[in-house]
């Protein structure tokens, strides 16, 4: 029974994080990560503009989904306040893209290489501050 026990937690510990990528906010940021992905590679600027585009399509569409850290919270004030910051932080997010998509236009890849780091620093601070980590 023990050993059932066990290897079901082990199960569940594999599973869990696929489980978060189905969801309608998963499936967005997923999208943008490999829009992301692409055009921090992207030379061609017409290619780069339209790897923008998709991503800020997927960050509208993912700002009106909440992370399920916030999902959770029980609601009151503290769980407001952590809806507003998302939704800054992706609006933050949405006009970076847009950035992005006039610098790529304006083929101006060193503003390009600037955005990609910044971009770096706020996949960090989003996922440090909306993702609950994992044990």
């Amino acid at each position: 029974m023990k050993l059932l026990l066990c290897g079901l937690a082990a199960t569940l510990m594999f599973v869990q994080p696929s489980m978060a990528d189905d969801t309608p906010l998963g499936k967005q940021m997923d999208a943008m990560n490999d829009a992301y992905k692409a055009m921090r590679r992207e030379t061609d600027p017409a290619k780069g503009a339209a790897l923008a585009r998709t991503a800020q399509d997927a960050m509208v569409k993912g700002i009106v989904e909440l992370p399920e850290m916030v999902k959770g919270m029980p609601d009151g004030p503290d769980k407001a306040k952590a809806s507003a910051s998302y939704r800054k932080m992706m609006g933050s997010l949405i006009a970076t893209l847009a950035d992005m998509e006039l610098a790529f236009l304006n083929n101006d890849m060193a503003k390009v290489k600037e955005i990609v780091e910044s971009m770096r620093d706020m996949k960090k601070e989003g996922h440090n501050k909306f993702m609950e980590e994992d044990e």
